[in-house]
């Protein structure tokens, strides 16, 4: 029996061996975790202070990127300007406008021309003409010649 007392104690130190052990692990566990968790908020930390960092130079290269937009934009607005005043000025060299062109004018006056042009060759065809009459003796006077000579020419024959 007196190895029996020794097995029983050799036992109980053994579970108190391993109790002690899975207190260890457990701690070691909950340990690992709370580790994890400071590291986190550590990171979280140095996250939210860069990000801030990152947040503000980002808001710097924006207002660098505005200025550079705007320059950018005024001298599109410039050249789309002068080429819109280019196009108006050949538009308006092309087509008259009020009282700036006297275009019109010329052309009223021009049309006037040619409607008094029109106008007296229009009474000139409609006088009768006298080379229609010189023609029309002519064609009756050849006929009549013509008349004669065959007339002539049965006589002969």
């Amino acid at each position: 029996m007196a190895k029996a007392k020794t097995t029983k104690k050799n036992t109980k130190a053994t579970k108190k061996v391993d109790v002690s052990n899975l207190r260890k692990g457990a701690l070691a566990y909950i340990g690992l975790h709370g580790l994890a968790y400071e590291r986190a908020q550590f990171r979280a930390e140095q996250l939210k202070n860069a990000s801030g960092d990152l947040f503000e130079t980002l808001v710097k290269k924006g207002e660098k990127l505005e200025g550079k937009g705007l320059e950018l934009t005024k001298e599109a607005r410039a050249k789309a300007s002068d080429l819109v005043e280019d196009s108006v000025e050949t538009v308006k060299n092309v087509v008259p406008f009020g009282g700036r062109d006297n275009r019109v004018e010329e052309l009223e006056a021009e049309v006037a021309t040619l409607n008094k042009k029109i106008a007296a060759l229009s009474k000139k065809a409609s006088t009768p003409r006298k080379t229609t009459k010189t023609v029309t003796t002519k064609t009756e006077t050849v006929k009549a010649d013509v008349a004669t000579a065959k007339s002539a020419e049965k006589k002969a024959a």
